[in-house]
């Protein structure tokens, strides 16, 4: 799977994306991890606030989600 975080360059997008980078390190999932603050990827993505998580292209969650909340959308249990 590949997780994109699109942020402002915030300290919280940041923070997320270096989590789920961590978690994939970890082996908690199988995935490609980046990040973007280039401000047209959240234009192009139709998407008013960060951070973002996409999912193999796809919006899965807007705004910074509670730890239970990032395992689910990771799949993770």
């Amino acid at each position: 799977m590949k997780v994109k975080v699109l942020g402002s360059g915030c300290a919280s997008c940041k923070a997320l994306f270096e989590k789920i980078k961590k978690l994939a390190a970890e082996g908690k999932i199988n995935a490609t991890v980046e990040y973007s603050s280039d401000i047209n990827d959240l234009i192009n993505e139709g998407i008013m606030g960060s951070p973002a998580i996409l999912i193999d292209g796809n919006v899965v969650k807007v705004g910074n989600p509670s730890e239970d909340e990032l395992y689910k959308i990771l799949g993770i249990k």
